[in-house]
């Protein structure tokens, strides 16, 4: 057998280009090798995602831990100290603490309440810091993480006595596609050519919200879709809803109240006027990019019955909704 050569190939000399090899066969190889390492890349990032979704779904429960903890009771106070001009009788009441806080609390101090959406999964702490933007992409304990976390607009005020709380608190979270964080507010969602969440609006008609202080029932007076940036809409002009945080001259009440009226796809027959206080829940829609969709509250009033009568709910039939046809031929 003198002479034989040997020509069975390697494993690899199906993917590494040699000398001798045809045009074809190097295209080939090239084709496979790309094909390969664009296949290992994705199978990382979806495990990746996957661990994300885990330790997200781990890092929620963790908390709900917490927040069913009873630690000790902490207690602030932001009135005047005592001086001879000031007595007793006139300072209001020192602030505690809920006890269902505190552990939170002791383990962020960005902690400022929770929010419970029944019917949801939407039962989580919400933060707040001096920006909009730390907890888009952070976790509980400050980590990278894709989900983020529920947050308060940074310039509201949710944490004092009701009096100096912000007339409308604005909470984000993401629409998250694990149905975490903001992800199942789309329960809520209604639009003129899909009703068909009414009956959940009608089975829950209302949300709580607790600060660090006080739990607080809120009754849903709006529920709506809406364009973002102004090149959406054929005048340039929108609601800016998320700017509506302290009621005065540049964005009065009277303001809020018609835009909402009118872009409602519910009239929930719950009455709001000026000098309540009013929660706005704001998630990322799929409508088009950028769309929110947006549920609004209003705090029932001392001595008001938290219930909520349905039967005078009724699909508002002329809601205002982005216009579709406009934005789609951009």
């Amino acid at each position: 057998m003198a002479g034989y050569k040997n020509n069975k190939k390697s494993f690899l000399d199906n993917f590494i280009p040699r000398e001798g090899d045809s045009r074809s066969d190097v295209a080939r190889k090239v084709v496979t090798d790309i094909s390969v390492i664009v296949l290992v890349v994705a199978v990382i990032v979806l495990a990746w995602y996957f661990v994300q979704q885990a330790k997200i779904k781990a890092d929620i429960e963790k908390q709900r831990e917490l927040h069913n903890t009873t630690p000790v009771v902490i207690t602030q106070s932001t009135a005047p100290p005592e001086t001879e001009e000031t007595t007793t009788e006139t300072e209001p009441p020192p602030l505690v603490v809920l006890d269902s806080m505190s552990a939170l609390l002791e383990q962020n101090s960005d902690t400022a309440g929770w929010l419970t959406v029944d019917g949801t999964n939407i039962d989580n702490v919400v933060l707040q810091t001096d920006n909009n933007d730390y907890y888009l992409d952070k976790d509980f304990y400050g980590n990278r993480n894709i989900a983020g976390q529920i947050y308060i607009d940074y310039r509201c005020i949710a944490n004092d006595y009701s009096k100096n709380q912000s007339d409308n608190l604005i909470i984000y979270g993401h629409n998250q596609a694990d149905l975490t964080m903001f992800g199942t507010l789309k329960k809520y969602k209604i639009k003129k050519d899909n009703t068909k969440n009414f009956d959940f609006y009608k089975e829950h008609p209302t949300f709580k919200f607790s600060n660090l202080y006080e739990e607080y029932t809120y009754k849903i007076i709006a529920i709506f879709v809406i364009e973002v940036e102004p090149y959406q809409t054929r005048d340039g002009v929108i609601f800016d809803y998320h700017n509506y945080i302290k009621f005065g001259k540049n964005r009065t009440f009277s303001d809020f109240k018609e835009n909402i009226l009118k872009r409602t796809a519910v009239n929930t027959g719950v009455d709001f006027e000026e000098g309540d206080k009013f929660i706005t829940l704001s998630t990322c829609s799929n409508e088009f990019e950028p769309s929110r969709l947006v549920v609004i509250g209003r705090r029932v009033r001392d001595g008001e019955s938290p219930e909520v009568d349905v039967s005078k709910a009724a699909i508002n039939e002329d809601m205002l909704e982005p216009d579709y046809s406009y934005i789609y031929s951009r």
